[in-house]
């Protein structure tokens, strides 16, 4: 690793970071393995499971995540799917970084690189949160690549981020403390939702990744052009929570069905911007419901 590219922090811990990541994939329900993607920007850690012979589906993501965050959702789609859950480079995973990713294209580069490491011509993209961002800058850039897209709360894109998600996210980042990222998380999450002990643990490691480690992923979620949206033909959903709070959901789905010419849309009932985890069992549901 390039010196001074390490998403750990100077008075970091690498080890404990690496522990309460390993803990939480002792929660993935199906087999998997992991790959080290070489790429220009450095090395990308991704999870993998499903047959090798079924159709490729890649998974980015939310910011100051990992690919852990989709251990809930991983046995639906590996019935199905060859899943590769990507470790965003300079995000707060398993990859490791050469060169930072500063702009729009670098970051669309990066993921055509991964494609080229795994030997794929093109896969289906589901992204949360920031790595719903990386999938429509991805697609904007390379649509030749992405069959389908599957969104869950896009990260700007679409339509702008409130302010208040600044005084929430980048205290617990710049400042982190336990208490100021437990308040980023309840923030994020609806306040009716109550963590099993398997949430629990991916918690944790949220909050020890928090304290370890700061993101050294440089490009900015912007709101995309009408004109880019309205050039994307393939096949999209987008799901979102009524309970979201990092932009007003209703303007958002508005937006989107006004610009996208092929976008499938879904409401999460009493989910927030965690909605893959806290409603796992109906955010699975529509997902292969779409794909199938």
């Amino acid at each position: 690793m390039a010196q001074g590219y390490s998403i750990v922090r100077k008075k970091g811990n690498r080890e404990q970071f690496i522990q309460a990541y390993d803990e939480t994939m002792q929660l993935w329900p199906v087999p998997f393995e992991d790959l080290m993607i070489s790429t220009q920007f450095g090395e990308t850690h991704i999870i993998a499971s499903g047959s090798i012979e079924a159709p490729a589906i890649l998974l980015f993501h939310g910011m100051t995540f990992s690919a852990t965050m989709w251990y809930p959702n991983i046995e639906s789609l590996s019935k199905h799917y060859r899943v590769y859950a990507v470790d965003t480079l300079g995000d707060l995973g398993k990859s490791t970084i050469t060169s930072l990713i500063g702009t729009r294209e670098e970051a669309a580069l990066w993921i055509s690189d991964v494609l080229i490491g795994l030997q794929l011509q093109s896969a289906i993209f589901m992204g949360h949160s920031m790595g719903g961002w990386l999938t429509l800058n991805f697609a904007l850039q390379f649509p030749e690549k992405v069959q389908k897209m599957i969104l869950l709360a896009p990260a700007a894109g679409i339509h702008k981020i409130t302010p208040k998600f600044l005084l929430k996210v980048y205290p617990a980042i710049m400042l982190p403390t336990v208490s100021r990222i437990r308040k980023e998380l309840s923030w994020f999450m609806s306040r009716s939702y109550q963590p099993d002990a398997k949430a629990e643990v991916l918690i944790r490691q949220f909050i020890i990744s928090g304290m370890n480690c700061v993101p050294q992923l440089r490009v900015t979620p912007i709101v995309f052009r009408d004109q880019e949206l309205q050039s994307l033909t393939m096949e999209i959903l987008l799901i979102v929570g009524d309970k979201e709070v990092i932009y007003d959901y209703g303007q958002m789905l508005s937006k989107a069905t006004r610009l996208l010419p092929n976008v499938h849309t879904s409401v999460i009932h009493d989910a927030g911007h965690a909605l893959a985890i806290e409603k796992q069992e109906i955010v699975n549901d529509t997902i292969i419901n779409f794909l199938i």
